[in-house]
């Protein structure tokens, strides 16, 4: 009896189709890529349900001849390739011919054709791959798709896939790679109804650029000019490093027009803000690498997704000086956008902090209710203004919870001492065969500090314990703290050594996970946070675990949302850095929940710890000293790292060779 035997073309099909359709965003990159390949002007996007009931593509190109289409819906079936030579120079983006096959084998399709000069356009419908019906139609030139009830034939593919809004999510982000690989289409995303993403298709990268990052970030980009070097060109947008994400969800990468994840480029880019972006931060940008066909390999993964070159270190060079260039010719100033103030003076606010549905409530009734017949009626200012004009509440001392006696220390804004970055210049003169970066003039020496800490508080007759200079019997008595960043104490042992963050980041952390219900403050203003495609689906979909953390968090127009409330001890500064770090761990996380939600509060707990950095008063650092040593469970902070560092008077004899061993 024969063990081996060949597969029937159905499910060879489906075996094909989970290699290239994962999620309806698959199919809308494949169905994207073969409208571009067209040579469309103008590409439509509809969805519902997130793409799973209802996706259709719709593009103005060269369309499909009649006798070709029923083709078109075969395995391996492409316009693309003739021989064997042509893999070795591939120009278009999809050449596999396996798109249409898959998508149609796990889905009921409908294709509308038309070529240019054509009386009347064609049909087909399929399901599973089989065609239904074949017939003349009435359709503008080009092609339209309609992909509809995605794996109804294979439903155990259906609980992998994540909700409405994440699917969406996945979808514009392929919009939006497709609209930055090709400012010349225009590129149009209607969801369920609602346009949410447009580009003009007029040439000007700055165009999605704007589209893609939004205004906030535009405003910080540096343009990479086109840099030409070993036979490639670079060019695209960057971030200023002052403006550093706290994670690569906004690193885009092309290569000859094709969206690409790229660990070499990453790592190109991110060798370029070397000492220039703070630590724990990340580039973000959209960077175009251009070089010959016959240099890079794009047939090593199903989705086209990876690419090979044949020159990798030629490669990091060119994207390397070609985003170093543009940093050192940039200012890496911040842009502050001044709105100018209304005449008519901001609302005064009541004493009872605002709900959630505030912002609507406000606004929404009519004028004339709230004026006197007779008075003048007030200008209404807009939300902007309202913004700006009114300044975020300081928590009170009571609602910061841990350091009442010490509210100070929880004000602290900046993790790391502010520095100014030497100037580089960098340049590329011909023939050169390494980077040409160039070293900035040496900086000055700096002066001396004339106080590197604290000045000791004066003793009181009241407290004997702070006027003792003698070693303690029990306890710890603070003498200082170096750098800003390390607490100095001693007791009858010796000397001990803390780092203030991760000490009292661990406390925190500790507090806040022992908490079934999270202390909040209200906002006298929302906060509103702007994220990626990708990342606002995450927070969409993991929303109740980001308001068990301690926020009140909604929905704020397309890719946004309005903070209006946040754990007790973070300050109000650091609320879009936390939510851009909840939605990348979201995005990311595979772990249970409840582990999920202890990261959710480490991020919490890290950004409202005390910086390191920042002068911190005797009385301050006494009083987390003893937390940390009357605590077993403050002996390192979240991350792993020690919190304490102990070097006894035995060490300290023999350093100064006060013992022989």
């Amino acid at each position: 009896m024969a063990i081996i035997h060949e597969l029937s073309p159905h499910l060879a099909d489906l075996i094909a189709a989970g290699e290239v359709v994962e999620r309806p965003a698959s199919v809308a990159k494949e169905l994207v890529e073969n409208a571009i390949d067209a040579g469309s002007t103008r590409i439509t996007v509809e969805i519902e349900n997130g793409g799973i009931s209802y996706l259709r593509i719709a593009d103005n190109g060269c369309g499909i001849a009649e006798e070709d289409a029923p083709i078109a819906f075969r395995r391996h079936a492409t316009s693309k390739l003739r021989t064997e030579a042509d893999l070795a120079a591939i120009g278009t983006l999809g050449f596999r011919g396996e798109a249409l096959a898959a998508i149609s084998s796990v889905t009921r399709i409908d294709l509308f054709t038309r070529q240019k000069g054509a009386i009347a356009g064609l049909h087909l419908h399929l399901e599973a791959g089989d065609i239904q019906t074949q017939e003349e139609a009435g359709c503008p030139e080009g092609t339209t798709i309609v992909v509809r009830d995605l794996f109804f034939n294979t439903p155990a593919r259906m609980k992998f896939l994540k909700k409405d809004f994440t699917e969406a999510g996945y979808i514009l982000g392929v919009v939006q790679h497709a609209a930055l690989s090709h400012p010349e289409i225009a590129f149009c995303l209607i969801r369920d109804g609602k346009q949410v993403f447009s580009t003009n298709g007029k040439g000007k990268l700055m165009a999605p650029v704007f589209a893609v990052f939004g205004k906030d970030m535009t405003a910080n980009m540096l343009e990479v000019p086109p840099t030409e070097r070993n036979g490639m060109t670079v060019h695209g947008y960057i971030i200023k490093p002052h403006a550093g994400r706290p994670n690569r969800s906004m690193q885009h990468f092309f290569v000859n027009g094709r969206y690409v994840k790229s660990r070499l480029m990453q790592a190109a880019l991110e060798e370029a803000y070397r000492n220039a972006i703070i630590a724990g931060k990340y580039p973000s940008g959209a960077v175009f690498l251009e070089l010959p066909l016959g240099a890079v390999d794009v047939n090593v993964h199903p989705a086209k997704t990876e690419v090979k070159f044949s020159q990798e270190k030629s490669v990091f060079e060119a994207v390397y000086v070609a985003c170093k260039n543009a940093l050192a010719a940039g200012d890496n100033i911040p842009q502050l956008v001044h709105k100018e103030k209304k005449a008519a003076e901001p609302p005064v606010m009541e004493s009872k902090p605002a709900k959630p549905e505030y912002v609507q409530q406000q606004f929404a009734e009519p004028v004339s209710k709230a004026v006197q017949p007779g008075q003048k009626v007030p200008e209404v200012p807009v939300l902007e203004d309202f913004l700006v004009a009114v300044p975020p509440r300081t928590p009170k001392p009571a609602e910061r919870g841990l350091f009442a006696a010490a509210p100070r220390i929880l004000r602290e804004e900046s993790e790391s001492v502010d520095t100014k970055p030497e100037p580089i210049q960098v340049t590329t003169p011909a023939g050169e065969d390494k980077p040409a970066v160039l070293p900035g003039k040496p900086s000055l020496p700096q002066t001396e500090r004339t106080q590197s800490c604290p000045a000791p508080v004066p003793p009181r007759v009241a407290e004997p314990s702070q006027s003792a200079l003698a070693p303690l019997t029990g306890g710890a008595r603070v003498i200082g703290e170096c750098f800003q960043t390390y607490l100095i104490a001693e007791d009858a042992d010796g000397l001990i050594l803390i780092d203030k963050h991760a000490a009292h980041e661990r406390i925190l952390f500790n507090k806040l996970r022992a908490q079934t219900d999270m202390p909040q403050q209200e906002l006298l203003a929302p906060i509103v946070v702007e994220l990626s495609g990708e990342e606002a689906a995450a927070v969409q979909d993991g929303i109740e675990e980001i308001r068990q953390a301690g926020f009140a968090i909604d929905e704020f127009g397309e890719n946004s949302f309005a903070v209006r409330s946040v754990p007790a001890y973070l300050d109000s500064a650091d609320v879009p850095a936390v939510i851009s770090e909840l939605a990348d761990k979201l995005l990311h996380s595979r772990t249970a929940v409840p582990d999920r939600l202890d990261d959710l509060i480490h991020t919490v707990a890290c950004k409202a710890a005390i910086k390191a950095g920042k002068a911190t008063s005797l009385t301050e650092l006494q009083d987390l000293c003893d937390r940390v040593l009357a605590d077993e469970n403050v002996r390192s902070c979240p991350h792993g790292r020690p919190t304490t560092v102990r070097l006894t008077k035995y060490e300290l004899d023999k350093l100064f060779k006060r013992v022989n061993q």
